[in-house]
């Protein structure tokens, strides 16, 4: 699933109409919160592709997409949602 956020990453930093479209604020963002809306991909493959850009810093070549301020604030709300979650099943 991590491999899906990989493509559509090298798209969205790539050349191209999919680049023109993609990585632009909030495209990317879109995009990925519809791939997890549709359980094409998780919150353990997304938690994973932010934390490896998160490592690389501002400075990386791929974290363009991570920094944008969409991205960050689904992140926010996934891990949120995930928490929210985690608490719910605890109680069951």
């Amino acid at each position: 699933e991590k491999a899906i956020i990989q493509a559509l990453e090298t798209m969205a930093l790539g050349s191209g109409k999919a680049a023109d479209v993609l990585g632009k604020e909030p495209a990317f963002r879109f995009v990925l919160q519809t791939l997890h809306d549709k359980e094409i991909v998780n919150e353990v493959a997304i938690f994973e592709w932010a934390e490896e850009r998160k490592e690389e810093g501002k400075d990386g070549s791929r974290g363009a997409l991570f920094w944008q301020q969409p991205t960050q604030e689904f992140l926010e709300w996934l891990e949120e949602s995930s928490d929210e979650d985690s608490e719910d099943e605890e109680e069951d």
